[in-house]
């Protein structure tokens, strides 16, 4: 696992970040905290190389829950059922791919789009990254005792393992720092808009009200998500996503010709 990736994001972003959206840090670090109480007994170092063995020299398709998720899913089935890729859900995302009979094998989420049984459910073949953030700790509470034992923890400051920081500031580019930490040798992004429009399956399940400050959120998970393709350079990246933006490292390329 690429520990580096996440330290490097930290110092380079975090702060910048917290300040933009006006965060506050102690609240991310008491969540961390929380986290950490909940997955202490976790075989932390038992899931990280299940999921290396997973990860480690083979394809995987990050999906975010953009608008362009359900396209994007149809035009990858043929590539998934004769390759075989690792799939990997952000969030909301997960839903989604399970409306097409595809499970993921890895869901990162911060808890707030995904449903607890679609959680409890990716768990038990694959493994759930639970993020902590200031303002998910009554989720955490609530659903992260529900989730098996596959389970890892993420933060956006430092890591107190095994809540560790893998790098990513929103669950789309966090999963793919995640995916990105264990060598895989390609990454296939899908689904990651970046646009200002809502996908159906990011929305948060929760509230009813519209985060102001979603566009600037967005705007610093792209900034990450091309800061990990600048510095994964043995990673080959590629970007399907049929309404996104363009991110660069990540050259646009049609679904034919994923191969």
């Amino acid at each position: 696992m690429k520990t580096e990736f996440g330290e490097s994001w930290r110092r380079t972003f975090y702060s910048a970040i917290r300040d933009s959206l006006n965060l506050d840090e102690k609240s991310d670090l008491r969540s961390r905290d929380l986290l950490y109480s909940l997955l202490k007994d976790s075989d932390y170092g038992l899931q990280l190389a299940n999921i290396s063995s997973v990860l480690d020299g083979n394809d995987s398709i990050i999906f975010g829950a953009g608008p362009s998720i359900e396209s994007d899913i149809e035009g990858l089935l043929h590539f998934i059922s004769r390759k075989h890729p690792v799939i990997v859900a952000a969030d909301g995302a997960a839903e989604a791919l399970l409306t097409r009979g595809i499970r993921p094998d890895i869901v990162v989420s911060d808890l707030d789009s995904c449903s607890v049984e679609t959680l409890k459910l990716c768990s038990k073949s694959g493994c759930v990254f639970v993020h902590a953030h200031g303002d998910n700790a009554d989720l955490m509470k609530a659903i992260v005792p529900q989730i098996s034992s596959n389970r890892v923890g993420t933060t956006q400051v430092a890591s107190r393992d095994p809540v560790h920081n893998f790098g990513g500031f929103t669950d789309g580019d966090r999963a793919c720092f995640v995916a990105g930490s264990f060598n895989p040798s390609r990454l296939i992004i899908a689904g990651m808009d970046f646009g200002s429009d809502e996908g159906r399956f990011s929305v948060n399940r929760y509230s009813n009200a519209r985060n102001p400050k979603r566009p600037l959120k967005l705007e610093w998970g792209k900034k990450s998500l091309e800061f990990l393709i600048s510095n994964a350079r043995k990673t080959r990246f590629q970007n399907v996503t049929k309404l996104g933006l363009e991110i660069n490292g990540a050259p646009k390329v049609e679904y034919r010709e994923i191969n």
